[in-house]
């Protein structure tokens, strides 16, 4: 008796198992397909994202100066009496030699331009390190 109960058992048991593993499948398969679909999502999302990025570069075409870096003040003497200014430029570097320029000029922005077309430097870094001084003898 116990033999025709078991059978039915058996093969309800062994049904149970056959459809716990497809189940188990099946989630693995439903699983599966959501990470993929997801995964797609995010890329496509990231791939037509605008970006903000501008799409130019800037580059400095002139060439750096090297004596600018040198040069560590500008001193400039105007003597009014003759009508003459002399510049003199202070450097930091021992083997660079101090060099001193004259200019018929008393007006100290004539001075400064002056100065840059000399040194060919940018006119705001001559008024940078420049400073004078006044002789009215």
């Amino acid at each position: 008796m116990w033999q025709s109960v078991a059978r039915p058992l058996k093969a309800l048991r062994s049904g149970f198992s056959t459809l716990s593993r497809l189940r188990l499948w099946l989630s693995l398969l439903a699983l599966g397909f959501s990470f993929w679909t997801v995964g797609q999502l995010v890329t496509l999302r990231i791939l037509n994202r605008a970006y903000q990025t501008p799409r130019y570069f800037v580059a400095n075409i002139q060439p750096e100066n090297i004596a600018i870096s040198q040069i560590s003040a500008i001193q400039v003497k105007i003597y009014q009496a003759s009508g003459l200014s002399v510049a003199e430029v202070i450097s930091d570097d021992p083997n660079l030699l101090e060099r001193e320029f004259q200019f018929a000029l008393i007006a100290p922005p004539e001075i400064e331009q002056a100065i840059a077309q000399e040194l060919e430097i940018p006119l705001p870094e001559v008024q940078r390190l420049i400073y004078y001084k006044v002789r009215n003898p």
